[in-house]
């Protein structure tokens, strides 16, 4: 009997392994109809389960918010996990990292910027639900007045600048800042960075949730880019509350300001420039005789500014003939 070489033997195998293979799939055909309910039903559970962990997270986030030694706990635990890992080790390493930053830990600067940072992602979290779920303005308002009252320096007046960082960037276990540096940067980085939001893997239900892109300890960009819309939104006066507030506690610090030079820009240039948003402001959520009144005055106080010309032809557009707040010419 003649033998087939074992090279040649190994090829015809395969051939008709592949003509076999090539049949059979000739032969199945899928069931259009039932793969898309199949389909249907993978998106849904997917969804569902999806779903559970954000509510899930919203939950344990505004509980432990309520309280600052559970908010303190809550935060540590993530930090814990994400910085240092889940495995034997990494929970040695972070006993000794406890150990070394005990006096920042314990501190009431940062107890209190950890609850402020949990109550924070808390309602971001809430805003993702959807509408139903989202906190009400004075959710938001009551925030920030206690963000407001943690700081000993609400802003520098003479440049209020928001927190820098890039928003969204993407960081794996064990990865990120460098260990021991918390309570400084961390509460300055946008929420969607925080180790709350790594440990829980909600980073996709925030990612559009403009909310999340804020800095939980930044007076002036909570301020501006949340509470400011939200209240607008609502057409509270709370608004201008807010407002007087705010610059209240800017004409204070600037007259600590020991250069004369960002005293003088301070009020030349920056205060005049808040006064106008908040008159602004006053005209969004429905008194405009008032709020051009105030106008009026600031153009009057303030012929010099560089912002005069803007200024004059935005009134000029609001009071020109044809205005529906102005009665028309008789004929």
């Amino acid at each position: 009997m003649k033998m087939i070489p074992f090279t040649r033997a190994w090829k015809i195998f395969v051939l008709n392994m592949a003509w076999v293979g090539s049949l059979g799939a000739e032969e199945a055909k899928l069931d259009r109809a039932k793969a898309l309910e199949e389909l249907k039903a993978i998106e849904q559970k997917n969804e569902k389960l999806t779903q559970e962990l954000l509510v899930k997270s919203a939950k344990e986030l505004t509980d432990a918010g309520a309280e600052k030694l559970k908010a303190v706990q809550v935060y540590l635990e993530s930090y814990r996990n994400v910085e240092f890992g889940r495995a034997q080790d990494g929970e040695t390493r972070f006993q000794q990292w406890k150990i070394d930053n005990k006096d920042k830990i314990t501190s009431l600067d940062f107890t209190t910027a950890v609850q402020l940072h949990v109550r924070y992602l808390a309602l971001a979290c809430r805003q993702a639900l959807g509408e139903k779920e989202a906190p009400k303005a004075v959710e938001w308002e009551a925030y920030w007045e206690d963000l407001f009252k943690s700081k000993e320096v609400p802003e520098n007046p003479t440049e209020a600048v928001e927190p820098k960082g890039k928003v969204g960037r993407k960081q794996g276990q064990g990865a990120g800042r460098k260990q021991g540096n918390v309570g400084g940067d961390d509460f300055a980085r946008p929420v969607l960075e925080s180790c709350l939001v790594r440990d829980r893997q909600i980073q996709g239900f925030l990612d559009e949730v403009k909310e999340a892109a804020i800095s939980s300890g930044s007076v002036d960009a909570v301020f501006r880019k949340v509470v400011r819309p939200h209240l607008l939104q609502a057409k509270s006066r709370d608004l201008l509350r807010l407002w007087d507030k705010r610059i209240a506690a800017m004409d204070e610090q600037a007259e600590k300001e020991v250069k004369t030079l960002g005293l003088d820009d301070y009020k030349v240039l920056k205060r005049p420039e808040l006064l106008w948003e908040r008159a602004d402001d006053q005209e969004k959520i429905g008194e405009p005789e008032a709020a051009w009144a105030r106008k009026m005055e600031i153009l009057k106080a303030y012929p010099y500014h560089p912002k005069l010309g803007e200024w004059i032809a935005q009134m000029k557009q609001a009071l020109g003939e044809g205005s529906p707040a102005l009665p028309e010419k008789a004929p």
